[in-house]
């Protein structure tokens, strides 16, 4: 198998797995036709740095992969199976708000459009990076797009009535869906540990300070107290240390999953219920960890 110059590192390092993963692949959807040097080419941009190779090959969803490119490169079988594995059954989320009686197939048809077809921009699969599966990708995409259409439907009819995002999934998605529930534990995790790495960043004070206001409920004037500083200077030292944490938090989590500052935000609402307990267990930890 000859391969283009981005991908001849992995070719060089295991044909064998390589030819592997594309047999693999081909088996998953066996009608779609796509080259291997192009999907090897695909493979490579997507590989997580500074990870062995077997690793990081092993993170991928890589059939997954092989059906985006395909989509994103127009083949009509590939967008075929592609609404097969990933359109079919959304209904059953999106159904469960039973205000609008169309939203289903509004919400999937808008999927359709930016994945698939992305008018003046590229189509937006181009940017699932294999990090996780291809069909809870989508379903997440699809929820939030129901979000911000019932938004749309609701200033339209002039009710303002304010929507809460976990309320809306709680409409779309039962408590005991499994695979989304998988989703939001998986971008938990990443967010324990973006933000573990964030907190050891940290000068020891602005650790301090944030374990003080958060798990032991410190006020700003108590902290002013402690430490025998204004409140306003005490106010500016937590906001300090709080905006420092976040962005190395952001910064790592963007890194990781590989995502835009967009995706990031969706991702971060979608698990923010959680968020909160989140943060104060990793926290109380951090000190403990201390002791």
């Amino acid at each position: 198998m000859s391969t283009s110059t981005d991908s001849q590192p992995l070719a060089d390092s295991s044909s064998v797995q390589l030819d592997e993963i594309v047999r693999s692949a081909r088996l998953a959807w066996p009608t779609v036709e796509l080259c291997p040097e192009e999907f090897v080419t695909h493979l490579v941009r997507h590989l997580p740095e500074d990870v062995p190779l077997a690793t990081a090959l092993a993170q991928l969803h890589t059939d997954d992969l092989y059906l985006a490119r395909a989509c994103e490169l127009g083949d009509k079988h590939a967008v075929l199976a592609f609404e097969q594995h990933c359109m079919t059954g959304l209904e059953t989320a999106l159904f469960r708000y039973r205000a609008f009686t169309d939203l289903a197939a509004e919400v999937k048809q808008r999927v359709r459009e930016y994945l698939l077809v992305g008018n003046a921009s590229p189509p937006g699969i181009e940017s699932f990076s294999g990090r996780g599966d291809l069909r809870s990708w989508v379903r997440i995409i699809a929820v939030r797009e129901a979000i911000n259409l019932v938004r749309q439907l609701q200033r339209r009819s002039r009710r303002e009535t304010a929507i809460d995002d976990d309320s809306l999934l709680h409409e779309y998605v039962t408590p005991g869906d499994a695979e989304l529930e998988h989703i939001k534990a998986r971008y938990v995790e990443e967010f324990k540990q973006a933000f573990s790495a964030a907190l050891r960043g940290l000068p020891a004070r602005d650790q301090t300070w944030l374990r003080q206001h958060v798990i032991d409920g410190l006020s700003i004037d108590q902290l002013g107290a402690l430490y025998r500083v204004h409140r306003a200077t005490a106010a500016r030292n937590l906001q300090r240390a709080r905006r420092a944490v976040l962005m190395a938090t952001r910064e790592r989590m963007a890194s990781r999953l590989q995502v835009g500052s967009s995706e990031l935000d969706s991702i971060l609402r979608l698990i923010r219920s959680r968020l909160q307990v989140t943060l104060r267990w990793l926290i109380r930890r951090r000190r403990k960890d201390a002791l």
